[in-house]
């Protein structure tokens, strides 16, 4: 809860013994208000000019309520996704079956991809000679593009692991105009972000927004109260504050960007500011690029979502013949391996095509807002090859893993993994890597072996900690029931469902020879261990 300061005006009204008097006319004092000023060098930080009263009354409000939901379908609320746990911008998408999406990760030209920062999950799995490929699901959220026009600063790509107290959240951009932060809503990178003294208007600290629009200020010692001001871009403006719940409102003055003083408490944490754009932006369909072939593990995968819409660019001799694809992509230009595009007009058309008199039912995961106790986890290492690298950085802010992969040229040098439609950095709240084995189809060619029945091994990468869990693809009462089947399912040692953290999911399919080991406390590292497939002799 906010406190918030009230200045409270005695008049005194002075009788005369003799005569009553005319009171003098009360003139209140102007209102000093913080004036915003550009700058036009994007990496300095604009300057507050003065003070420090907000214009605004703000209110007490209470925080969002943590919710437990799944594993069954009834116990997801409409709207809400039951690959995520989370509500989404458009619930006729949960009446139609997923999309599932071939998308390339090689050559090093196919980053940034288009799409996959939109996915309900993930899964990454390995297709021979090092490389890997990326196969996308999605179903409650479709690809958009999302403008990300800087704030005025330099978007910060390190991550802040703020010690002592600490203020902060994210500033985002308010996408269908409600005044509140829904959970498909993007956040805007390089917002200025100030801490004032409110006595003053002086700063005592600065910071800019990550791609992803999250940013953390930490208090000075000795400091009881403190105010924050946002700085906004000439393209944006400020939405209603202080609606909702504490969590999704927004805490700017409209007129100032200046949040009220407040004295901070150890759970401040919920200081947001919302922006809406001016003018539209310029209308750009969604798509999903550059799509590549299908692998024979596909079909498996398109089994455990019935009814979804399997998409790739084409496959080997006797390998397409087993993927019941609904649409093959070829791209327009000989010349060019990632031209292969699928926008969400298309997407839409085929996933309607696929609808079924059967319900469509994805459920089957536990979420749970709130993390078990697990083992320290602030980064997980992913190597496949010397030339396929990839990492993922706990953030503390945002409670996701954001994502950084290599140059595909041996250094081991790493740069934030994007989404070419947004520009935002790839982030998910979980992150498994899942032991499968990898039977030999033909040379390069594998079927990896997550059928109906199977579990093994998985590590399990959430809110900053390691969990040694199972997957499963065991069939459930709703399985037997109905006769269909769900996708895979993340359990304990002793079978009883693990919780994900509300939000997305990427899943590394890794052989059974492969290895997570921690390098240091709180360091670790997927290693994949390549199948035994000895290239024919001549």
């Amino acid at each position: 809860m906010k406190k918030i300061p009230f200045v409270v005006i005695l008049l005194l009204t002075l009788l005369s013994a003799c005569a009553p008097q005319a009171s003098a006319d009360v003139i209140p004092t102007a209102t000093e208000t913080f004036a915003s000023t550009a700058t036009s060098i994007p990496t300095e930080m604009p300057q507050p000019t003065a003070t420090v009263i907000p214009t605004f009354t703000p209110a007490v409000q209470a925080r969002l309520a943590q919710t437990i939901l799944g594993p069954e379908a009834d116990s997801f609320p409409a709207g809400v996704n039951p690959l995520t746990g989370r509500a989404v911008s458009d619930p006729s998408l949960l009446g139609i079956p997923a999309m599932l999406i071939s998308i390339s990760n090689s050559p090093v030209t196919a980053r940034p991809q288009a799409g996959p920062g939109f996915a309900d999950w993930v899964f990454e799995l390995f297709i021979g000679t090092g490389t890997t490929r990326f196969l996308g699901v999605f179903y409650g959220e479709y690809p958009r593009p999302v403008p990300n026009t800087s704030g005025g600063c330099a978007v910060r790509n390190e991550i802040l692991n703020p010690q002592g107290a600490w203020v902060g959240n994210r500033v985002w951009l308010d996408e269908n105009g409600n005044n509140r932060q829904d959970d498909w809503e993007q956040g805007l990178g390089g917002v200025c972000v100030s801490l004032l003294d409110p006595a003053t208007g002086s700063p005592l600290v600065e910071t800019a927004t990550d791609s992803n629009g999250y940013f953390a200020l930490e208090i000075p010692q000795g400091v009881e109260s403190v105010q924050l001001h946002f700085q906004k871009a000439d393209d944006f403006e400020f939405v209603i504050p202080n609606l909702g719940d504490e969590d999704t409102d927004s805490d700017a003055d409209p007129l100032t960007g200046l949040s009220e003083a407040f004295s901070p408490e150890p759970d401040s944490r919920f200081w947001d500011a919302g922006l809406t754009l001016k003018a539209p932006p310029a209308a750009d369909e969604g798509r999903v690029q550059p799509i590549r072939s299908g692998r024979l593990t596909y079909a498996t995968l398109n089994e455990m979502f019935p009814f979804s819409c399997l998409a790739f660019a084409g496959a080997g001799k006797g390998i397409f013949e087993q993927l019941d694809a609904c649409r093959v992509v070829y791209g327009t230009d000989s010349d060019d391996v990632n031209d292969g595009v699928l926008t969400v007009s298309e997407m839409r058309e085929l996933a309607e095509g696929n609808l079924s008199y059967s319900p469509i039912n994805y459920s089957g995961h536990l979420f749970d807002p709130l993390a078990p106790d697990g083992q320290k986890a602030d980064a997980l290492q992913v190597y496949y090859h010397p030339f396929n690298q990839a990492e993922w950085r706990y953030d503390p802010l945002s409670g996701t893993y954001l994502r950084w992969t290599d140059f595909q040229d041996g250094s081991g040098k790493l740069t934030p993994a994007l989404d070419a439609l947004t520009g935002r950095q790839l982030a998910f709240e979980n992150v498994i890597v899942i032991y499968a084995t990898h039977d030999i189809f033909r040379h390069l060619q594998y079927d990896i072996n997550i059928r109906p029945g199977q579990e093994g091994y998985a590590f399990a990468f959430r809110d900053g900690q390691m969990y040694k869990i199972r997957w499963s693809t065991a069939n459930r009462a709703w399985e037997r029931q109905s006769g269909l089947l769900r996708p895979l399912h993340f359990i304990w040692p002793d079978k009883t469902e693990f919780p994900l953290k509300p939000g997305r999911t990427f899943i590394h399919i890794m052989t059974e020879f492969s290895s997570v080991s921690e390098l240091q406390p709180g360091e670790w590292q997927a290693y994949f261990v390549t199948p035994n497939d000895p290239a024919p002799q001549p």
